[in-house]
């Protein structure tokens, strides 16, 4: 994984930097390569997580609102993937934590929605599908259940801070926002992706 985490470290480093645009197009669209490299896929669900990832890496290096919208759509689906891959490793009992994720994530569905104006629907489906997704990590139970659900609440995390940087914050505050979007994205992948294949392939 050390391929993956200098890449990882580089886009970071240029996602903040005052770098040419072009630079990102190679370091940021690197990354899920890189991560399927060094960590296959081992579920159908977790290839479409990947693919749809990098769909959306590849959209949210434009700023327009179009390219964000593709960016929202592209990382819905892989969240879907996700989703029903993790739900897989769920065991009896486990589903405690669901409600009060479900029901936080609406609170910040609502919130995001309406702070985001015309594309508030998008935003807010997209907010709740995220959501699911954190919820099916908490139930995952196995050698690397912990590492899943620590990368999926901190893809929470990292839209959380994207969302506020385009959406809620201004100046200065947006700036320290969006520059902790990437290394808690690449980190979230990482674990979700490790943390699945330690609990081997569950088909």
């Amino acid at each position: 994984m050390k391929l993956y985490a200098v890449a990882a470290v580089v886009d970071s480093v240029m996602a903040v930097s005052r770098r040419p645009a072009g630079v990102r197009k190679v370091t940021k669209t690197a990354l899920m390569p890189v991560l399927a490299a060094t960590s296959p896929p081992r579920s159908p669900g977790m290839a479409i997580g990947l693919a749809g990832s990098w769909a959306g890496d590849v959209a949210l290096l434009g700023d327009s609102d179009r390219a964000f919208r593709t960016g929202l759509f592209s990382f819905l689906v892989a969240h879907v993937g996700y989703t029903a891959a993790l739900a897989r490793l769920s065991r009896p009992g486990s589903r405690k934590a669901v409600l009060p994720i479900i029901a936080a994530s609406a609170a910040g569905a609502a919130v995001f929605a309406r702070a985001a104006g015309p594309m508030g629907r998008p935003v807010g489906l997209y907010a709740l599908t995220l959501g699911t997704m954190v919820a099916a990590a908490s139930t995952a139970r196995g050698p690397g259940a912990r590492r899943v659900f620590g990368g999926a609440a901190l893809f929470a995390l990292s839209d959380a801070l994207l969302g506020a940087s385009r959406f809620v914050l201004k100046g200065r505050a947006a700036r320290i926002a969006s520059a902790g979007v990437m290394p808690t994205y690449a980190a979230a992948q990482w674990l979700i992706h490790t943390g699945f294949e330690r609990e081997g392939d569950p088909a």
